[in-house]
């Protein structure tokens, strides 16, 4: 069933709904228009993080010693992470579902001023986000305990554009595999869009690394004062919030739908459904869901011992903390921009998974290589090969998420794994605590391996038969569908 796309879409023609109303264009215009918003919306979206996360971790310095100033000792600081955690577990599985939504009151008035004109779930909790993090610092100005406490709530909560920025990107790509599709053509094997959603999300990732090293060697060159870093941060944020106003809408957002269309919608992402495993979807996200809280596991148990072992064989102090990482930063950023998206074209599809399975190899055998040796210039060779490592396998991993969810639910698909995320990190230090108060120093670290040796074998077992055969049904079901 096809209509005509109206006044706001004037240059997209021919736009018809399928089976999952995605939307799909046998007109070259149309995949010259999806190209465009892919291109500027990749811009934008880069743009837009990048000054929201220098304007937070500018003021990460100020804030620990803010902390200590109010007398904010272990208790409250855990107790403060605990409940960022809780309310992060929340928050971006609701943001995830609101994103998804363009008929919702937060699209059709937050999300419909900006260009293009139209609602958006996507613009709307971009711009809530926006809001809750200026709320956040305003709140902190008052400079007490209680106001920092407070400070942290909405942020927390609300502020998850990092992850509503790849459902967005995701979504572009769909615009533009949609209209260039040829119906007349079998999807074959090596078939593959990873490269070019690889870039992207890759991109994404490279400017939140770089602004995650810039916001506080800004702030250590400068060194402001607290109020001065929170107003330097409030200027960024509201960058950022100005940038957003310039993103294009995707097709989905600016082509109305009809009911008969929105009747069709598939409702398979959600946390209930995913665990009964009925479809092959689910089972394809459920398995991005191990994936993701496995790995979310690892890295938080291992932070329970990793800042002790370094002051213990290496008297690391505060400089040689800011030093580690930047340059942590600094390879994660060159892994997400360029190193990710060249692997991915060199391995090919049937190459990925033996690609992230090394991945997983590397994490494991480098933690343990870089816990046990006394050089340091060892310690810094096993993290370039872990950051790099896990900088391929999350742009996989990413990329891969948008590719099996339409763009009715991909908010909410990323929304879970995030959560899933969150839920690692409230409970990870516990068990990492607690094994190496029972077991020995070393025990968190054999459990750190020990998961990446199950996500090895999980990989090599399950990723291409339970997630990128999906990837290949949705584009030969595109291809019928047109």
């Amino acid at each position: 069933m096809c209509k005509a796309a109206g006044d706001k879409t004037n240059d997209l023609k021919n736009v018809c709904c399928h089976d999952e109303c995605g939307i799909s264009s046998s007109d070259t215009g149309d995949t010259a228009s999806a190209r465009r918003s892919l291109e500027q919306g990749t811009i934008v979206s880069c743009t837009s993080i990048f000054f929201l996360i220098c304007g937070l971790s500018l003021t990460f310095p100020q804030m620990q010693s803010m902390r200590d100033e109010l007398g904010c000792d272990a208790l409250c600081y855990g107790s403060m992470t605990s409940v960022r955690g809780a309310l992060g577990l929340v928050g971006t599985a609701l943001v995830g579902r609101l994103s998804d939504r363009n008929d919702s009151f937060l699209a059709r008035s937050l999300g419909s001023v900006g260009k293009g004109g139209g609602s958006s779930g996507r613009r709307g909790c971009l711009l809530l986000g926006i809001i809750a993090s200026l709320l956040g610092f305003i709140i902190a100005l008052d400079s007490s305990l209680i106001a920092l406490w407070l400070s942290m709530i909405p942020g927390a909560f609300l502020q998850h554009n990092f992850d509503v920025f790849k459902a967005l990107l995701s979504e572009y790509h769909n615009d533009v595999d949609n209209s260039q599709h040829n119906p007349n053509t079998e999807e074959e094997e090596g078939d593959d869009s990873s490269p070019t959603r690889s870039s992207s999300v890759g991109k994404l990732g490279m400017t939140v690394g770089v602004s995650f090293m810039v916001g506080p060697m800004l702030a250590a060159g400068a060194n402001p004062s607290f109020q001065s870093a929170t107003c330097i941060a409030i200027f960024c944020i509201l960058v950022s919030g100005a940038s957003i106003f310039m993103l294009p809408l995707p097709l989905v957002s600016t082509t109305q739908k009809i009911d008969a269309c929105k009747s069709q919608q598939s409702n398979e992402f959600t946390l209930s459904k995913m665990m009964k495993l009925q479809t092959p979807k689910t089972r394809a996200a459920m398995t991005l869901l191990v994936i993701r809280l496995n790995m979310a596991l690892a890295f938080h148990i291992f932070n329970t011992i990793w800042p002790e072992s370094l002051k213990a064989r290496f008297q690391f102090g505060p400089s040689d903390h800011a030093r580690f990482m930047s340059f942590i930063g600094i390879t994660y950023a060159i892994s997400q921009g360029f190193v990710a998206k060249r692997m991915i074209n060199v391995l090919g599809a049937k190459g990925k998974v033996y690609g992230i399975c090394i991945c997983c190899k590397m994490l494991g055998i480098g933690r343990y290589i870089a816990f046990h040796t006394d050089s340091l210039l060892v310690v810094y060779a096993s993290f370039f090969f872990i950051i790099n490592a896990l900088g391929i396998l999350n742009t996989v991993i990413t990329a891969d998420t948008g590719s099996i969810a339409p763009s009715n639910e991909i908010g909410k698909l990323f929304g879970i794994l995030q959560a899933s995320e969150s839920a690692a990190g409230m409970v990870g230090p516990f068990v990492g605590g607690i094994i190496s108060h029972y077991l020995g120093k070393d025990a968190p670290l054999l459990a750190v391996v020990a998961i990446y040796t199950f996500l090895f074998f999980y990989l090599s077992w399950g990723y291409d038969g339970l997630v990128l055969s999906v990837s290949r049904d949705e584009r030969n079901e595109t291809k019928k569908s047109m």
